[in-house]
């Protein structure tokens, strides 16, 4: 029997078991970062800079935020490569913006490794809820702010998905009253928030400066707005 036909099958076989390139898993996905500038993007004057190919804080003693202007999506995807180097850093997503470069709303912590996940944060007078849930944790708010966490991942395992001081791959998906995080392909927090008083269906993308010698790095940053 010729052996070409086998060859042929075998070749067809490992064509169609190939993983999905990465242009095929970006599809519907627009980059909102250049590399170069902050084209798009508006921080308090003076306090950000793109250094590498990446954003990065000018290492302030003052907390603030820089803003992603491009609209104040609902339901999105949002992807991008952070490293952590010192201070207090993070990605803010559905925030207001309750006065010019200050931000409340929902923050994936970028810091030591111990504090990552989801939190609350906000410099606003009025009583926030700090931590949301943090790493393994699934956590539900009511409408009265009732919280209830389920451990639903070994946190250990969960952060050591985290590369401190190296790059890493962040994921924030944010359906419905659902915000999702995922680190390096590691599903690491997840939120529901039912809560009447504090959650938020839309708002800014944003990164924070914490001061205090603040110095994160973030880049190809792109995102798929649903609605």
């Amino acid at each position: 029997m010729n052996s070409l036909p086998s060859f042929i099958l075998l070749l067809w076989l490992s064509t169609i078991s190939a993983p999905l390139s990465a242009t095929s898993s970006e599809k519907g996905f627009t980059s909102i970062f250049n590399g170069k500038d902050l084209t798009g993007w508006e921080g308090m004057p003076g306090m950000w800079m793109v250094k590498d190919g990446a954003i990065t804080p000018k290492q302030s003693t003052i907390n603030n935020w820089v803003f992603w202007r491009g609209g104040q999506p609902a339901d999105f995807e949002l992807r991008l490569s952070f490293r952590y180097h010192s201070g207090n850093s993070g990605v803010q997503v559905r925030t207001i913006e309750f006065e010019p470069f200050q931000s409340r709303g929902y923050q994936v912590e970028v810091a030591p490794q111990a504090k990552m996940g989801l939190w609350h944060h906000s410099k606003a007078p009025e009583k926030y809820r700090s931590k949301l849930a943090l790493a393994g944790e699934e956590t539900v708010y009511a409408k009265d702010g009732t919280k209830s966490i389920r451990q639903v991942a070994d946190p250990d395992k969960v952060k050591s998905a985290y590369q401190e001081d190296g790059w890493n791959d962040l994921v924030v998906i944010a359906k419905g009253p659902k915000v999702i995080q995922k680190i390096n392909g590691v599903v690491f927090s997840q939120l529901t928030d039912h809560d009447e008083k504090y959650s938020t269906s839309k708002g800014w993308i944003a990164f924070q400066d914490h001061g205090k010698g603040t110095n994160v790095e973030f880049k190809n940053i792109r995102i798929r707005i649903d609605k």
